[in-house]
């Protein structure tokens, strides 16, 4: 527990923003006594965020990580569509869908699209609650039920904290059979060898891609999210080699 914990920590304060903001702070205790030290983390820090902010930068940093996998290929059955879990926000102020965060629903209609092509295939939908009040997997089945998939077809992990849970819960249930595994374009390498390692079959059904062949020449926020998406990935592929 105390493991993953720290290990969603630490991943929090390598994001490019917390990174610039560390830079930032340790530049302004370092101007009394180092001032050239202190300008020069602060200029670093600053160069820093407005590299990872901007979109030709940011496209380069996350398209390696999305050019593993094409589309999903609809003629090929499944007996199993799995899901992988991200985030929401529940309220009872907004339509169910509206309380997934983008990425979370970009993998569901993906999710959705394949099971329309395989209707006897199971829907597995994952997810735990974290400071919620309900497990993303329930708000996830809730949608899919709202959206005429039958109740009956869909099982839920409610308990899975991170990928490695989800493949860990879902192999009994899994077999040998193959199933679309969907989840972002940039996770899905990191997915399939946790899956692949349970002795699973996975079929790789990117649900989105965020990086831009022809790239913007903007500053913004969403360009630093392609950057924060570069970095978790590259993160966790040390985390999944290092970890035994």
């Amino acid at each position: 527990m105390i493991l993953f914990y720290l290990k969603k920590v630490i991943g929090m304060l390598l994001m490019p923003i917390p990174l610039t903001l560390i830079g930032l702070i340790c530049g302004l205790l370092l101007m009394r006594r180092r001032p050239f030290a202190g300008k020069g983390l602060i200029l670093l820090s600053t160069i820093w965020l407005a590299a990872t902010s901007w979109h030709p930068v940011a496209d380069q940093l996350l398209a390696p990580f999305e050019d593993d996998f094409p589309l999903f290929n609809i003629q090929q059955p499944v007996a199993t569509v799995v899901v992988l879990g991200g985030c929401h926000h529940s309220s009872d102020q907004v339509p169910a869908a509206a309380q997934l965060c983008s990425s979370s629903l970009f993998r569901l209609t993906e999710g959705l699209r394949i099971l329309a092509a395989n209707p006897q295939a199971r829907l597995f939908v994952s997810g735990y609650a974290g400071s919620d009040s309900r497990a993303h997997a329930d708000v996830m089945a809730d949608i899919a039920i709202a959206m005429g998939v039958d109740a009956a077809s869909i099982k839920t992990f409610p308990a899975a904290r991170d990928t490695e849970e989800e493949a860990q819960l879902m192999a009994p249930l899994l077999g040998s059979e193959p199933f679309a595994l969907v989840s972002e374009a940039s996770h899905l390498p990191r997915a399939m060898m946790f899956f692949t390692k349970q002795g699973l079959s996975p079929i790789a059904a990117p649900a989105v891609k965020f990086s831009a062949e022809h790239s913007d020449w903007r500053i913004e926020a969403s360009a630093a999210y392609k950057s924060e998406r570069a970095m978790y990935e590259t993160l966790g592929r040390l985390w999944q080699a290092v970890k035994p």
